[in-house]
């Protein structure tokens, strides 16, 4: 069984994904995570650092669940949709999957600031660069939110919410500790949030402003309302206000 580290782009997907790697590697002895990086090095998975690519395909995902039954469990990141394939992996226990979402009014924010970020960023994406504006987002960060609500109607994962790792990490990195059947010492787990959140290291945060709420206070009101008209069944579904 490998962890997938499944989540909305934007979504401090890779923040949380750190979190618990670090954890796994700590506290679930025999984990096969290093090992699992040592293969990404080696090309001998296709991916970088803990993201591997084309993991839609499932001999991808069946490659990865059968290293881990042979080196031991680790953590994978994606963004990917849950396909039918993925499912019957999931359903088989084969594969432990978690989502985090966003608002995704926040998530436009944070899409157009990462398009703006210079070309010698080092994480810069130019696909990312056609967040230009509001109203050009919406139909990109419609589509993450469908992905997401796949996820989240689907009943065959963990879920978290960006919100809820800004304002109470160390409950939901507890929380994921349970998932994984690992009792981390809470000291352990305070120490992790107090490196990752450290505000005086560049890029350290993994995400822009570290912010609960944005789009109240950084878009117009007539962006609010276009969101709010264009996104209403998302926004409804994901479990986020219109008002």
């Amino acid at each position: 069984m490998f962890i997938l580290s499944a989540g909305m782009p934007k979504s401090s997907s890779t923040l949380l994904s750190l979190y618990q790697k670090n954890i796994l590697e700590h506290s679930v002895q025999g984990n096969g995570q290093k090992e699992f990086e040592q293969c990404v090095k080696d090309g001998k998975v296709n991916g970088v650092g803990i993201f591997v690519h084309n993991l839609e395909q499932p001999e991808i995902l069946q490659k990865l669940v059968d290293l881990s039954e042979k080196i031991g469990p680790f953590v994978v990141k994606s963004h990917l949709a849950l396909s039918a394939s993925l499912a019957a992996f999931l359903v088989n226990k084969q594969i432990l999957a978690t989502y985090i979402h966003r608002d995704p009014r926040d998530v436009i924010l944070s899409a157009m600031d990462h398009g703006k970020r210079p070309p010698d960023h080092p994480t810069m994406n130019e696909f990312f660069l056609q967040f230009n504006t509001v109203e050009n987002s919406i139909p990109l960060v419609r589509e993450f939110c469908r992905t997401g609500i796949e996820w989240v109607e689907s009943g065959l994962c963990e879920l978290f919410r960006y919100h809820d790792l800004v304002v109470d990490p160390e409950r939901e990195l507890i929380r994921f500790s349970s998932l994984i059947h690992a009792d981390p010492e809470v000291a352990y787990i305070r120490d992790l949030i107090r490196n990752f959140t450290d505000t005086t290291k560049k890029w350290k945060r993994q995400f822009n402003t570290g912010k609960i709420l944005r789009y109240a206070d950084e878009m117009s009101p007539p962006e609010i309302e276009l969101c709010n008209r264009e996104l209403a069944e998302e926004l409804r579904v994901l479990g986020y206000q219109t008002v």
